[in-house]
């Protein structure tokens, strides 16, 4: 088991929001691979999977949001909402990974206007 803290500033439009959480979760490798593991505030699985290059985050939710980060590479995903599922792209301007986690800046794009700016910091222990 490890402790998780999750640190993300959240800027939309002219309003900032920081959003601090912590949780216990589980930590392994493979294959080159890390996996951070834990149960969300709505009681989702999580799973954050980094290495050297690409962020994936998977929520088990219903439906399941998957969203991927890497710098050199626009992505896409859809998340569940009241009003039915919003697509984004997602564009990273900057991943990095480190011995305890890893940091993400990344925006939220619908078609040629920017929704969101993420950025996010990830540490266990």
């Amino acid at each position: 088991m490890v402790d998780i803290t999750i640190d993300n500033l959240i800027r939309i439009d002219r309003e900032t929001e920081v959003i601090h959480e912590e949780f216990t979760g589980d930590y392994h490798e493979k294959n080159g691979s890390h996996f951070l593991v834990y149960q969300n505030e709505l009681d989702e699985k999580v799973v954050m999977k980094y290495d050297a290059e690409m962020l994936t985050i998977t929520r088990f939710s219903q439906p399941s949001t998957i969203m991927k980060m890497h710098p050199e590479v626009v992505t896409k995903t859809a998340i569940a909402t009241p009003v039915g599922p919003q697509h984004f792209q997602i564009k990273t301007q900057q991943y990095q990974k480190s011995a305890d986690g890893f940091k993400a800046s990344y925006q939220f794009w619908q078609g040629e206007m920017k929704i969101a700016q993420y950025d996010l910091s990830v540490h266990f222990s």
